[in-house]
């Protein structure tokens, strides 16, 4: 008798080859038959009309914090996913010393906006090394399989200390040595590999880029051989931030960099990708320049959310659609007190109040999202001018409007990148492209993107024929797993861990995301659900069923080979 048998399903092994109807059959934490299984199971699902695939990975989340406060690793559970990969943007909390605890701390802020106090409240620092990290991480209950990144910033200020944000700060020779010790010893630990950010966006809380946003080839490169054989380069570029005209002469160097980096340390590097409609040959270039650099020796290759990436405002959250004072004071008062203050007449009077380019900005900018259906495809007839003139109202009048309309329920979204559906098609084409950048944990407040593997399989997969089904699954699952050198997850065979989706395909949909306060500290965040995950199993142990969590926490520290 086995511990749990899967029955009648269609398995999706996530190899993508075809999928095929049969069981699956599982003992203790790894799956022990795929196929036709004879014997009974200590608990049976029956899985006739669903499909059956391995759990999702998430190979870039930042939910290195999170997780020490929130095991099951939310919204990334619900969406089918299993093992997430933390430690990306080069920002982790090792290895540090005790003077610079809190400072990674606000640095994750600044860069993630994950707020500090929640960190500081939640993580006890007992660690120095990345080692001692990954020991902390691992002793903890989780809900999901976790791997890590040892990150750019924590080992210059690890090393370097506060001058490692200067510019023209280069690292001596002991300091380097003493960064390249500690690479040395993340993976030999278990780190995935080395992460780092060379994006001016990614700031310390005092304004300056991240450590390392500045680092030379010379340093970039010894600490990439400093891998040895094991683990990946992660690597976010700021493409086009240098650059003033369009033949992009500093992407075109960015590149070269990281291919080169890629071939004196042999290993491979995944670079985050992303398109913007004000620079709509930015990504073609990149692509094909990588396409130059892997002819000639480089392993690279994008990583990218295949979906616009939308920025979140509602009511209940923390962040207002409109910037004028009037709506500050509004976002002000306590949740609970807005919508009765939008019947105040003198307070109305005052949220309408603005001028006429504020009228304009959120009116190009800001589009209706929700409230009954989870759609994000960018559709010109929900944007708020457009909403507006149908209406005869102004923005600034239709947001209030509706915010009254349906009691505090309509959220309204802005897209800050891959607004452009054709060019997110182009970049999703293109060989070897990953999926991902959905950064769990990370820009709480405004973005909500976990759910990219549910969009996935519901837009690219069942309503736009875009990707076959067992493509769709094997680039959610084997595809990270192998890119960042997940041992023994992302597929449906005998002897590997035991993740398993079990999925009602046709009823598979996302929720509206919702503002919650659930952070330590008194933090807030979006979060989103989903419909559809009949159950997922991490390691043998059914986590979710039917869209409830079961309180199983069988998740693992995921250690490099």
């Amino acid at each position: 008798m086995h511990d749990v048998v899967i029955r009648n399903g269609l398995l999706i092994d996530g190899t993508g080859r075809p999928g095929f109807r049969g069981d699956l059959a599982i003992d203790g934490e790894r799956i022990s038959a795929v196929g036709e299984v004879a014997e009974s199971g200590c608990r049976t699902i029956d899985a006739d009309g669903r499909i059956v695939t391995p759990g999702f990975v998430d190979a870039h989340t930042h939910l290195d914090a999170q997780l020490m406060w929130d095991p099951l690793g939310s919204p990334a559970c619900w969406h089918g996913t299993t093992t997430v990969v933390v430690g990306n943007c080069g920002v982790s909390f090792a290895p540090v010393r005790r003077e610079d605890r809190e400072l990674l701390a606000q640095t994750l802020e600044s860069v993630e906006d994950i707020p500090a106090r929640s960190i500081m409240a939640s993580l006890t620092w007992r660690w120095e090394s990345y080692g001692g990290y990954l020991d902390a991480l691992g002793a903890r209950p989780l809900g999901v399989n976790v791997g890590g990144l040892v990150g750019h910033a924590a080992l210059r200020f690890h090393a370097m200390g506060p001058s490692s944000v200067e510019e023209d700060r280069e690292p001596s020779d002991s300091e380097l040595q003493t960064m390249r010790a500690c690479v040395d010893e993340a993976v030999r630990a278990g780190a995935l590999g080395f992460s780092t950010s060379r994006t001016r966006s990614h700031t310390t809380p005092g304004g300056d880029p991240i450590p390392g946003t500045f680092a030379t080839d010379t340093e970039l490169q010894a600490l990439a051989t400093a891998l040895g054989d094991r683990g990946i380069v992660q690597w976010v570029a700021g493409f086009g931030e240098r650059d003033t005209t369009t033949e992009y002469p500093e992407v075109r160097r960015e590149v070269a960099r990281m291919a080169e980096t890629s071939r004196r340390s042999g290993r491979p590097l995944i670079f985050s990708m992303f398109t913007h409609e004000l620079v709509p040959t930015l990504h073609t270039r990149v692509l094909e320049w990588a396409d130059e650099e892997r002819a000639a020796g480089a392993r690279i290759r994008p990583m990218f959310n295949p979906r616009p990436v939308l920025s979140l405002f509602g009511l209940e959250g923390s962040s207002s659609p409109v910037r004028a004072s009037a709506w500050k004071a509004l976002y002000d008062r306590p949740p609970g007190e807005r919508l009765a203050a939008l019947e105040d007449g003198a307070v109305r009077r005052g949220l309408l109040d603005v001028p006429p380019h504020t009228d304009d900005r959120i009116g190009t900018a800001l589009s209706l999202f929700g409230p009954d259906s989870c759609d994000y495809e960018r559709d010109p007839a929900r944007r708020l001018d457009r909403v507006a003139a149908r209406r005869g109202e102004r923005p600034v009048e239709t947001v209030v409007a509706l915010l009254r309309e349906t009691h505090g329920r309509q959220l309204f979204a802005s897209a800050g990148s891959n607004q452009v559906p054709a060019h997110v098609e182009e970049v999703l084409d293109y060989r070897d492209t990953l999926i991902g950048l959905g950064d769990a944990g990370a820009h709480v407040t405004g973005i909500c993107d976990s759910s990219l593997t549910t969009h996935t399989l519901t837009y690219w997969c069942r309503e736009r024929g875009k990707l076959g089904l067992e493509e769709a699954v094997r680039r959610l699952t084997s595809d990270p797993a192998d890119a960042f050198g997940i041992p023994e997850r992302g597929r449906l065979a005998p002897g590997m861990r035991a993740d398993v989706n079990v999925i009602d395909f046709d009823a598979l949909a996302m929720e509206v995301p919702e503002f919650v306060r659930d952070f330590p500290a008194g933090a807030g965040r979006w979060t989103q659900r989903a419909r559809g995950y009949d159950y997922t199993l991490v390691n043998g142990r059914v986590a979710i069923e039917r869209g409830n969590h079961t309180g199983r926490l069988a998740g693992q520290l995921v250690r490099g080979a």
